[in-house]
């Protein structure tokens, strides 16, 4: 990169990010306007299936779209999980759905958004899974979160269709596809 920060100040933190202003340089020339940019933690993101080839999704509200949202399910890392980002998805798989599994595949990594935010999203894949007896974790007090079962050759349909438009979501059944049938 040849740009260089010149200056750099938080103009708002809150959960679950921070906004930073930044003064950016290319060499000698400074940019008319000032850069902002989300420091957000990193997400994780799992498409969970069960032996049957039914696929796990979660619908919720969400805030920035005001609407009610069918995903996979997913969530931000707790700070001893970056380490590992597969702790994660097993936790969000059994905090958003109540459901386990014992073979969780990791497919990919990515920037979101890298011209506003600084994080990853880690994108994994469940397998064979089931509903945890001895449940540890349960979805936060603001989380309502309705679990949907669908077959999973019918994701790609959903996808294409509208049915799931959280493009994360979309992209982790897509990575999933090289694993899991998700076509008819």
């Amino acid at each position: 990169m040849h740009w260089t920060i010149d200056n750099k100040k938080s103009i708002l933190k809150t959960i679950p990010f921070e906004v930073e202003e930044l003064l950016l340089k290319e060499g000698e020339r400074e940019f008319s306007h000032p850069y902002y940019r989300l420091l957000c933690p990193d997400w994780v993101n799992v498409l969970p299936i069960t032996q049957d080839g039914e696929a796990i999704l979660v619908r919720q509200d969400r805030a920035g779209s005001q609407t009610t949202v069918l995903e996979t399910p997913g969530g931000v890392l707790e700070q001893h999980e970056y380490r590992d980002p597969t702790l994660a998805a097993v936790r969000e798989l059994e905090e958003e759905t109540g459901y386990s599994s014992r073979k969780v595949l990791f497919l990919s990594s990515y920037n979101p958004n890298p011209a506003l935010q600084n994080n990853r999203i880690h994108f994994f894949l469940a397998l064979d899974c089931f509903l945890e007896k001895d449940r540890r974790h349960f979805p936060d007090e603001e989380e309502k979160i309705e679990v949907v079962k669908i077959k999973a050759t019918e994701l790609d349909e959903f996808v294409r269709f509208g049915k799931i438009d959280h493009a994360l979501s979309a992209l982790c059944i897509c990575l999933s596809g090289k694993y899991v049938k998700i076509k008819p």
